[in-house]
């Protein structure tokens, strides 16, 4: 997706700007986190791509409307739930990822268990994401979209770099799943094929043979975001909440 692009190209500079991260940790209240926090076991970052790193507001990118702020971010404890909260205009949201303080190469499983708030006709609010992005060039590095909120539905995708050196994608909806409410995601990440489960269903499989090109292998990062876009997401919403909780990785 556009924001997407926009974040990656950019991810080397910003490996730079963090480095020590993962050994200056501070956990803290929502109201007061300035810097790294442990969640699940992995130091965390409670924006994405900020100028120091860690603490700053940032803009979500292009073809997003709301800004990634770390007041946003409700963290209470290394285990509980994390609250992405979208402010009452839809404007200010909250994202958290792993930046360069945990990376991950393939074969790797990822899990979380996600709430999403819709609207009553059932549509996904806003521009929820769980994902994971390479730290070198993109697409060729790879992307790995375990859940995003689009058009009001969630949908699964694999970004690359094609043969012929066009971006690309393969993915798509779940049938008859909308994504409202709790639902545990999953991918299962190999060289050999990316698998895609909800709630322990497999919804979709991308393999080398069907793209024409190797698989990613790493190393990318996990990001959780809340992001707000009339042209990509669903329905805007203000004063909505983001719920993440249970990551587990096994590598």
């Amino acid at each position: 997706m556009t924001r997407k692009r926009l974040r990656s190209a950019i991810v080397v500079a910003v490996a730079a700007a963090v480095t020590g991260l993962a050994t200056s940790f501070t956990p803290a209240s929502a109201s007061t986190l300035t810097g790294p926090f442990t969640w699940e076991g992995i130091t965390w970052c409670p924006t994405f791509y900020a100028t120091d790193g860690c603490t700053e507001v940032e803009e979500s990118g292009t073809g997003s409307s709301a800004a990634f702020n770390p007041s946003q971010v409700t963290y209470t404890s290394s285990s509980a739930p994390i609250n992405l909260k979208m402010n009452s205009r839809a404007t200010e949201t909250g994202a958290f990822d792993t930046q360069t303080t945990q990376l991950y190469d393939a074969p790797a499983t990822l899990s979380e268990t996600v709430t999403l708030p819709c609207t009553r006709s059932g549509k996904v609010d806003n521009w929820p994401a769980f994902w994971m992005d390479t730290t070198g060039s993109w697409p060729a590095g790879g992307e790995i979209d375990v859940m995003e909120g689009l058009g009001g539905l969630v949908y699964w995708h694999y970004h690359y770099l094609s043969a012929s050196g066009v971006d690309s994608s393969v993915g798509g909806p779940a049938n008859g799943f909308d994504g409202c409410g709790t639902h545990t995601y999953e991918v299962s990440w190999t060289t050999s094929a990316i698998t895609f489960y909800y709630d322990g269903t497999n919804v979709g499989t991308v393999t080398p043979a069907e793209i024409g090109v190797p698989l990613a292998s790493g190393p990318m990062f996990v990001v959780n975001d809340y992001a707000a876009s009339s042209e990509y997401g669903g329905p805007t919403a203000g004063n909505v909440t983001m719920e993440v909780a249970g990551f587990t990785a096994t590598t």
